[in-house]
Formats: structure tokens, sequence, C-alpha cells
């Protein structure tokens, strides 16, 4: 399942128009592409994004932090889906309950 971005700052680089990113379902290539780079990164979420979209990281560098920020919502879903995959399968109602449950605690705190 793919999702298209259309870029709100469309830019050029060469001959190559980015008027719009597809970003694909993550898979393990995707995760292994970011290497050792620093999670929570801008390096790490491009190099992951370069991986999804399939364009080379040199294109992403010239991504307008506008629709950066937007693409980093989604590229944060994605981190946060493999790195509480564990959790969910051990305890799926509690992986899901959680973030209400933070939220209600500081309402009432």
């Amino acid at each position: 399942m793919a999702k298209t971005y259309k870029l709100k700052r469309p830019f050029k680089v060469g001959e190559l128009d980015v008027t719009e990113i597809t970003i694909q379902r993550p898979k393990t290539k995707d995760f292994i592409a970011v290497g050792i780079i620093p999670l929570g990164s801008t390096a790490a979420d491009a190099a992951l994004l370069s991986s999804l979209s399939g364009l080379p990281e040199s294109v992403i560098a010239q991504i307008d932090i506008d629709d950066l920020s937007i693409l980093r919502y989604d590229i944060a879903r994605v981190w946060d889906s493999y790195f509480t995959s564990k959790e969910y399968i051990e305890n799926p109602t509690s992986a899901e309950e959680a973030p209400q449950d933070a939220a209600a605690e500081k309402v009432t705190a």
C-alpha cells in the first residue's frame, strides 16, 4: 500500500522535477538501509524516506522543510510501528490503550 504526498514546494534536481513523493509500505530492507545512523535524527528519517520512496538521498535532501515536516510525521509512525511491534504482539490490548492512559494521567495530574 503506497501513499503519495503532493509537495507544497516542488523542486527540481537536475532534469528531475519533484512534485510529489510516493512512499511504499516498509519492508525489512528499508530499515537495513538506515544502517548505523542515530535513530530519531533527520538523517535517519531521510535515509528511511529515501528507501521507502526510491529517491536518492541527494533528492530527499532538497525537500523543503514544510514538506519534510509532513513526511516526517508518517515516517515517525513507521518507526513507532517497528519498535512497538513486540509489545503489541505480547499484549495487544495494553499497547492500544497506553496512549489514552498516558493522556488521561496528564489531564488529571
